[in-house]
């Protein structure tokens, strides 16, 4: 019942910070137009491709301080903290300067006639890094409400953030501006609700961090074929076919990704939820209870894409993006797969020692 109950609070969270985020791109897509709005879905697949490692280390984290907390070491949790955010930066910083280098070829395989949008990725890309390191700390201290407020409190404040970029006339470079800030927002407030871990005993012995590396590494490689198939079109879409028809594509991904709200949300609770479980039958048994509600919902979702899409596109995107309708239609039986495939993953990687 804890799987249910805790899956509801963050499916709540989780709705709310997405209906906020889907404002936002709703807010772009209207403002922007089809073309420009293909020039920012095409960056953001970029984004989302180069910020994988933050996924990577939110796992690692939450497999972690679940451990530690389950055995009520705070201070061990506080030095681990220490030990993986001074990584984090040394490793966002590398990872930063790379994308500035080369800027302008990336610039110019996306046929966009500025890097500055592609150093705005970049920067964005740092602050998504260390989201991760507190908001993996909750998530593995099992304090799902505090997560989910503040996942929406980053919904607001990139919907805020957007809506002043945009007016003050900033375009593409300050809607991926304002989607980079609202991160550094969440990471910061945080801080209360993590409060209680700090050293408390000289004798506390650091994390052993090679383990936690290689964990990394695994969930790392997966989440790269799962968002591969997810982003990486959309990037030689932006390549191969007009700006317009990227922005069609942008908009039929950003809509069909709705079925995933309540799967990322059950996958959320069911991590720790498995790291915490002591036999193989209890691990089974949660996994069982989280795919029936995946296939639940992502199949519903399905079904509804499938049958009115024009009235999704019409109603969120507005009467220019209408030719995206053909692909929202197979975009919606896509997802079924990937919401499967991404618990299947996260009940694998919960596994591992």
């Amino acid at each position: 019942m804890s799987l249910v109950k805790n899956s509801t609070i963050v499916v709540a969270g989780v709705l709310v910070s997405n209906v906020l985020g889907y404002a936002f791109h709703f807010i772009a897509g209207r403002w922007l137009g089809p073309e420009e709005y293909g020039a920012f879905g095409a960056l953001m697949a970029l984004f989302l491709m180069a910020s994988l490692p933050a996924f990577a280390l939110g796992s690692a984290i939450t497999k972690v301080t679940s451990r530690l907390y389950t055995d009520h070491k705070l201070g061990s949790i506080a030095i681990f903290r220490k030990q993986i955010q001074k990584d984090v930066l040394i490793f966002s910083c590398s990872l930063v300067a790379g994308i500035f280098i080369f800027s302008r070829f990336i610039a110019d395989f996306l046929r966009i006639d500025s890097a500055i949008p592609v150093c705005i990725v970049g920067v964005s890309i740092a602050f998504t890094l260390l989201l991760p390191v507190n908001r993996g700390m909750l998530q593995g201290m099992k304090k799902f409400k505090a997560l989910s407020w503040n996942a929406i409190l980053e919904g607001i404040s990139r919907l805020a953030l957007v809506v002043v970029f945009l007016y003050a006339g900033y375009g593409v470079n300050g809607a991926l501006l304002a989607y980079g800030v609202a991160y550094l927002i969440a990471f910061f407030s945080i801080f209360p609700f993590i409060r209680e871990i700090k050293v408390t005993d000289n004798t506390e012995e650091p994390t052993e961090m090679k383990p936690v590396y290689m964990f990394i590494i695994q969930v790392l490689f997966v989440s790269i074929v799962i968002q591969s198939m997810i982003n990486l079109p959309s990037i030689f879409i932006k390549h191969f076919f007009s700006s317009e028809f990227t922005g069609y594509w942008t908009a039929a991904l950003n809509i069909a990704r709705i079925s995933m709200f309540t799967s990322t949300a059950i996958s959320l609770v069911m991590f720790p939820e498995l790291t915490g479980a002591k036999d193989k039958e209890s691990k089974k048994r949660i996994f069982y209870l989280a795919l029936k509600l995946v296939l639940f919902t992502s199949i519903s979702m399905a079904v509804v894409f499938f049958g009115i899409p024009h009235f999704f596109i019409r109603a969120l995107y507005g009467p220019t993006f209408l030719g995206a309708a053909p692909i929202l239609r197979w975009m919606g039986v896509a997802m079924i797969f990937v919401g499967v495939l991404q618990l299947w993953t996260d009940y694998y990687l919960a596994r591992l020692k």
